[in-house]
């Protein structure tokens, strides 16, 4: 350990010698080698694509709104239509006006070509108009009370470039024309990425870091001991006993534990085999996988005691706890607690049984029953959790083993339905419907969807209270809504939510102050994960701090070795 934190160190001097003062380090995603991907519209673009090459019209964090391209969004009364009010004076990295014509294309875009849509935002698109310079006007296919929420998540591209782009989804966009604050693509190579400054950035005055600079990582063990030695001065990792392994390090190391969406176990509802599939699809199987998990001991061994166990059978977050009656929180809640005696005797009424003595549960046929949890390679919380979870699941009869894979291949399998069960966790909203709607709307179960809903589970009325929700401005008519909905999904066991993910952020104060407090004092600082779309917000109040005082800190460090 000491070998190699030393030779991080060696690393992070090398480079500060040379670097610009100012440089943000920092982990937005792990990577097994980068490609040159900047197309905004692929989910395996470089995780610094979005934010800092391409801006949104705004940005939604929590109750408060951040407006970017956009100085104001307007929905209509009826709930039927959306105005939007451009910025002025935007200029596209290459010297180009930004105007309303982009944002035109760029919405026209997602209705012409659906496998650009990640979002879904084009369904909701009737008609796109332009009400003079710097406004545009879109009506919807049908109320949403909510939309806000889809156009927050709107890419613009420069029409005068990616009109000449005959395949969009196929381009990488190696050279990319954007918006944003570090468009200067300075050094790119497999395993290190530099982006510089837009020297037309809208908000020049505001901007004080010069460069992103964003290393390859391939795995979470790797990030922990990179971090430890300062080279990264802004990461989201999961770091067991953290306090020992990463803060004691330096009186300059901070972090902060922030409660994120809920991790469960998704079943699939889809299987290849007919048996299998109907053994899954069978609600006594569900909840006895449920039932027979310790999570309070998964929290404190695969987690370190960085969770919190989950308190809504249908996965809603529990900041969401004011959305649900006492009565509807309280009727499933059984069910996701530990008790391996109800969960074999659930087994056994499913006709999952020992059938030829090996210690391990078989088909109802009497065929062997085989399963595997996937979970992505590198996430050492997910893979740790896999594995606690399986052993678990030995312990009330069924041979479950934990396969990690690499990221694409994880969600290559879930996507096409070759899996048995998978951890995941979730999106995370302002209301409970993103969460819900992203996870149990059967709309969602497409090739190009999101992972979230691949379980393949389909309930028509699911369906429709989902819409109904995006019908009604009334704060006890969605809340009634939900309340439906979570007893729907609770009842019938669709995922198995395990714990509430806490959120690690870590950053350093020896080369950058300015990192967001709360009013208490505590910190505020959002994960700069490439989802987390305040990250932006956090980087325009970066300040550096002297880069002879960080030279000297690190020196020490040297030298202490």
């Amino acid at each position: 350990m000491l070998l190699r934190l030393l030779t991080t160190c060696l690393c992070a001097l090398a480079f500060s010698a040379s670097a610009t003062p100012n440089m943000l380090t920092i982990m937005p995603e792990l990577s097994n080698g980068f490609v040159r991907n900047y197309n905004p519209f692929r989910t395996d673009s470089i995780a610094t694509t979005k934010d800092f090459i391409y801006e949104y019209l705004y940005i939604l964090e929590d109750e408060d709104i951040h407006y970017r391209l956009a100085k104001k969004c307007k929905l209509d009364s009826d709930l039927k239509g959306v105005t939007l009010t451009l910025r002025d004076g935007i200029k596209w990295s290459d010297g180009s006006p930004f105007t309303a014509d982009d944002v035109m294309y760029s919405l026209q875009l997602l209705k012409d070509e659906p496998k650009l849509d990640y979002d879904s935002l084009g369904d909701w698109i009737s008609t796109i108009e332009k009400r003079g310079q710097n406004e545009v006007y879109v009506s919807l296919t049908r109320p949403n009370a909510q939309i806000a929420q889809k156009f927050a998540s709107l890419v613009v591209v420069p029409k005068h470039h990616w009109k000449t782009i005959n395949n969009k989804l196929d381009y990488t966009n190696p050279n990319p024309i954007g918006t944003g604050p570090f468009t200067n693509i300075k050094a790119f190579s497999s395993n290190n990425i530099v982006q510089c400054r837009n020297a037309l950035y809208w908000q020049i005055n505001e901007l004080e870091v010069d460069c992103i600079r964003y290393p390859m990582v391939r795995t979470n063990d790797e990030l922990i001991s990179r971090l430890s030695s300062g080279e990264f001065d802004w990461a989201s990792a999961f770091i067991p006993d953290i306090d020992r392994n990463y803060a004691s390090y330096s009186p300059n190391y901070h972090y902060f534990h922030q409660p994120s969406t809920v991790v469960s176990l998704m079943l699939n509802f889809a299987h290849p085999n007919e048996e299998v599939r109907n053994v899954i699809k069978d609600v006594r199987f569900r909840r006895a996988v449920s039932m027979g998990l310790e999570r309070d001991l998964l929290i404190d061994v695969a987690l370190f005691g960085q969770g919190q166990k989950a308190s809504f059978a249908s996965g809603l977050e529990a900041k969401f706890d004011n959305w649900i009656s006492d009565a509807s929180a309280e009727q499933h809640l059984y069910y996701i607690r530990y008790h391996p005696e109800a969960a074999m005797r659930l087994l056994d009424e499913a006709g999952v049984k020992d059938k030829n003595g090996d210690g391990f549960r078989d088909l109802p046929s009497g065929e062997p029953f085989h399963l595997s949890i996937i979970a992505p390679v590198g996430w050492s919380d997910f893979t740790s959790a896999s594995n606690i979870t399986s052993e678990m699941l030995r312990n009330i009869g069924l041979d479950v083993r934990a396969i990690p894979l690499p990221f694409p291949v994880y969600i290559d399998r879930i996507t096409n339905g070759n899996y048995d069960i998978a951890i995941t966790n979730y999106f995370s909203g302002i209301t409970p419907h993103l969460y819900l709607d992203s996870t149990f709307n059967s709309k969602y179960q497409t090739e190009t969807s999101p992972r979230f809903a691949q379980h393949k589970y389909h309930d028509e009325e699911v369906n429709q209270l989902l819409d109904a929700f995006l019908l009604t401005t009334d704060k006890k008519e969605q809340i009634k809504i939900i309340n439906k909905l979570h007893l729907i999904i609770a009842d019938q066991q669709v995922t198995v939510p395990l714990y509430y993910k806490l959120n690690t952020v870590e950053f350093t104060t020896s080369r950058f102050a300015g990192w967001r407090m709360k009013k208490n004092g505590k910190p505020n600082v959002p994960p700069i994960w490439y989802t987390e779309r305040a990250r932006l917000i956090q980087l325009l109040e970066l300040t550096p701090v002297d880069p002879i005082i960080f030279r000297d800190q690190l020196s020490r460090k040297f030298n202490a070795f």
